[in-house]
């Protein structure tokens, strides 16, 4: 059985739309990938601010390392009412994830007399988010 020339169009009309539909599915695939991550890339924008991941932070500064130094500080002082000397601490680290920072706080007792407390403290940074408690260990803390 021989084709005739309007069976032989029709074929190649058929296989000529199969291919436009496959190359359609493909690029609505595409399409569909490419808004999903755009979406992604917003969702993470909004939600923490920058695309930079956490781990990508590098290390915490000076102001990181005070920030968790009175945060360490604090529950050893038999005040509620504490107030850090912020202006004037000081700096240091051991190593690259080993802080020193020294610094003052004065506190009130129950009398309402004033204390002011010098304090030295170690902390170690083990990695995270520097400005949660649990990402940091407390090696040293001494008051004088």
């Amino acid at each position: 059985m021989t084709q005739t020339p309007t069976s032989k169009k029709t074929e190649q009309y058929l296989k000529e739309r199969a291919a436009k539909k496959h190359s359609g599915n493909k690029a609505l695939f595409i399409f569909l990938v490419l808004i999903a991550i755009v979406i992604a890339v917003v969702a993470k924008i909004f939600l923490t601010g920058t695309l930079k991941p956490e781990f990508m932070k590098g290390m915490p500064g000076s102001d990181d390392a005070y920030a968790m130094a009175k945060l360490f500080i604090q529950p050893t002082l038999k005040s509620s009412s504490v107030k850090f000397n912020d202006d004037k601490y000081q700096f240091g680290k051991q190593s690259d994830s080993v802080y020193v920072i020294q610094s003052s706080v004065e506190s009130s007792t129950d009398g309402g007399e004033k204390v002011n407390t010098e304090f030295k403290i170690i902390l170690k940074y083990n990695g995270g988010q520097v400005d949660k408690q649990k990402n940091w260990s407390l090696i040293d803390i001494s008051q004088h």
